[in-house]
């Protein structure tokens, strides 16, 4: 009994350390990664592109609470809300940015709608925020809120949000506030 209790106590404290640790972690070698910002974004295309950015967070919030029912749903309208963008109304050098994107995005979120259980959700979740967020920061598409981009060192992985306090979609309740922000837009 006394040897399961410090195995527990053991286990707990490592766990703590870890999520408190972020040197080597995999979003400090994404940092370097340069978006583009595109200032002169047709109002169209950044509002679509708002909305795309509001069926994220909804997804998000889902993953938080480990709703895997809405998660599915909101996968779903993220795909129609991510279709309605109107391409034909970007720059070229906006077109040949968010097409591959685009394409990852819907890859995802495909993905997320059909997996058979939350696991699989955020296995594809993290680079489903990472190219959201290229996405988003790109085209300012936050429309003057204020978005987060926050890092869970347990998962290796990121995720947006709109709220300045830490909810882990990774973990959900099991770990709700591990992470950190990274990278704040205004």
């Amino acid at each position: 009994m006394k040897n399961s209790i410090i195995a527990m106590f053991v286990i707990m404290i490592t766990t703590l350390y870890a999520c408190a640790q972020t040197k080597h972690s995999k979003k400090d070698k994404q940092q370097t990664a340069v978006v583009p910002t595109f200032d002169g974004t047709n109002a169209d295309v950044k509002t679509q592109i708002g909305n795309v950015l509001s069926t994220y967070y909804l997804m998000k919030d889902a993953l938080v609470a480990s709703d895997e029912t809405a998660a599915s749903k909101q996968a779903k309208a993220f795909r129609k809300t991510l279709e309605m963008v109107d391409i034909s109304k970007m720059t070229s050098a906006e077109h040949n940015f968010f097409m591959p994107l685009q394409t990852k995005l819907d890859y995802d979120a495909e993905h997320i709608q059909g997996a058979p259980a939350i696991d699989h959700m955020r296995e594809h979740f993290d680079s489903f925020s990472e190219n959201m967020f290229a996405v988003a920061k790109a085209f300012k598409a936050n429309n003057g809120t204020t978005m987060y981009f926050d890092y869970c060192p347990m998962q290796k992985a990121s995720w947006i949000s709109s709220e300045e306090t830490i909810k882990n979609p990774y973990y959900g309740k099991q770990m709700l506030t591990c992470g950190k922000i990274t990278e704040t837009i205004k």
